[in-house]
């Protein structure tokens, strides 16, 4: 008996080209963060923008800090050898395991990002 599952065509090609992986890793994320500011956007505009805001730093710090380092890692994993199915499964660890973090320390991380901003802010103010 086999399992089904729908995206074993995309695991092959993976697989048959893993340079793809590094590609996903440097474009991918990017289209994926401009995918994702739209309906944020849009959420913005009706209103909802006090309520969603705690929220964007847990959107967009996992897959900002996955698209630098994740790129870096699948370049270097791509020189060495490694399968694509690996690749693959290396990035979507290392994502979620930023996006656990940010779930985990949302509060920590918000703050930081207030008091950064605010710093910024008093730092142009006295210039």
């Amino acid at each position: 008996m086999e399992f089904s599952f729908k995206y074993y065509e995309i695991l092959h090609y993976f697989e048959a080209e893993p340079a793809m992986v590094v590609m996903c890793a440097a474009f991918g994320v990017p289209l994926l963060m401009f995918a994702l500011s739209l309906p944020l956007y849009i959420f913005r505009k009706i209103g909802l923008d006090k309520t969603l805001k705690p929220f964007y730093s847990i959107l967009y710090i996992p897959l900002a800090i996955s698209w630098i380092i994740g790129f870096i890692l699948m370049m270097i994993l791509l020189f060495t050898g490694v399968s694509g199915i690996r690749m693959v499964l290396i990035w979507t660890l290392m994502y979620l395991t930023y996006l656990f973090f940010g779930i985990f320390n949302r509060k920590a991380i918000n703050r930081w990002i207030d008091d950064t901003g605010k710093n910024a802010i008093n730092k142009k103010s006295s210039d």
